[in-house]
């Protein structure tokens, strides 16, 4: 088992080249600048990825911080937009190790934090990836953002965005949504704080997005959970010591509890069960004429669809989007198959600011390209989603 600053939990090891120093240095210079002290670093004494960093902040906090750091540069590219900025996923040759499986190290006790990262020295200016998604590393995947994602930090130094990713063709089933924070070196800090509860967590794009928001102002502390939430503190910490999926499953455990009692308010409805079980939907309802149904919940992106999509009927500009997969598993099988629930419950507080949810019959969910027996990774929520459980049902 390898081992970085004696954390044996990091699954492998990348060698990297004193070309790399830039990088580190300029990281350690924005501990300095968001008001820390490094108090150890593991390079260049141990010339490897991931680079482990102890920083204490300016109230003695310590933070172990477990960094895969990957450089981002601005270069004219043929037949790329000239205000692209790009991020290649790469220790070395990334040929070598692309069809690898390349886990990155989580601290299983939540004490460190792993961080992701694409940082730009000559703009000063670093992009936070989201860990859950990066687990297995793509070697060899680019990630772009624009100029005006770097201008949108303004003076606060502090943007938020999500792109919809894909794996081009060596990587069909890495499609999905991600939220990606961008800052400035005087906010590493607050970088660190934030991705420590949004690891914790373990929230899916559209609460991460929304979490990193709170953290944009950086004149005020951020909102307590319970604002977030739009829970009191004791229900969260409820909802996380019940669940044994801890990490994984928590970052929909405020959605689900939102759910399970709109749920309990139908008129259609007999019972409602919540399910604790992995690889299993999140409920099973009795309706009063004795059918059986599950129901998948999931939470909608912040981001909307800015055109129709001209193979949907009844889409329109403006239309949310849900991302119906799974967040640990790999290849094809992060795709759902069509017999796994009867029905998508997406939640769209990232939209709305309210816990409330639109619903689809999985039957009618758009299938994937690779294997229509699976369904697409990303639905689109047009006018033909039921705004309420008891609608859809009235349509069966």
């Amino acid at each position: 088992m390898p081992e970085i600053a004696g954390r044996i939990y990091v699954p492998k090891l990348y060698p990297i080249s004193s070309r790399r120093t830039g990088v580190v240095d300029f990281l350690e210079q924005a501990v300095v600048a968001s008001g820390g002290r490094m108090v150890f670093c593991s390079y260049p004494a141990h010339r490897v990825a991931p680079i482990y960093m102890g920083v204490q902040d300016t109230s003695g906090g310590r933070y172990g911080l477990l960094v895969y750091p990957f450089t981002t540069t601005k270069r004219p590219t043929p037949n790329r937009p000239g205000n692209e900025h790009r991020t290649q996923i790469r220790f070395g040759d990334p040929t070598k190790a692309r069809d690898e499986s390349n886990p990155i190290g989580r601290d299983v006790a939540g004490v460190d934090v792993t961080l992701v990262l694409g940082v730009d020295p000559e703009l000063g200016f670093i992009v936070g990836l989201d860990p859950m998604i990066y687990a297995d590393l793509p070697m060899g995947i680019s990630v772009y953002y624009q100029s005006k994602d770097i201008q949108d930090a303004g003076t606060n130094g502090w943007a938020v965005w999500e792109r919809e990713k894909t794996g081009g063709t060596r990587r069909p089933s890495w499609e999905g949504l991600e939220a990606v924070v961008g800052f400035r070196p005087h906010r590493f800090l607050d970088y660190v704080r934030f991705e420590a509860k949004a690891s914790a967590l373990g929230l899916a794009p559209g609460l991460r997005r929304r979490l990193a928001d709170t953290f944009a102002d950086q004149s005020t502390k951020p909102h307590p959970l319970e604002e977030v939430f739009g829970l009191a503190s004791k229900e969260i910490l409820d909802i996380i010591d019940s669940n044994f999926r801890l990490g994984i499953a928590v970052r929909g455990g405020v959605a689900e509890r939102h759910l399970e009692g709109v749920l309990r308010t139908s008129s259609l409805l007999k019972s409602v069960t919540p399910i604790d079980e992995d690889g299993k939907p999140d409920f099973v309802v009795t309706t009063k004429t004795g059918k059986v149904l599950t129901i998948e919940c999931k939470t909608a992106s912040s981001e909307t669809y800015a055109k129709p999509d001209r193979h949907i009927a009844s889409s329109s500009a403006g239309d949310m989007k849900v991302e119906a997969q799974k967040t640990r598993d790999s290849g094809a099988g992060r795709k759902y198959t069509f017999d796994q629930f009867d029905i998508l419950a997406a939640c769209v507080f990232s939209i709305t600011g309210l816990w409330e949810y639109r619903f689809r019959w999985t039957k009618d969910l758009q299938p994937w390209d690779e294997d229509t027996n699976r369904i697409k990774a990303v639905q689109r929520i047009g006018s033909s989603w039921a705004t309420s459980l008891d609608a859809l049902l009235g349509e069966a």
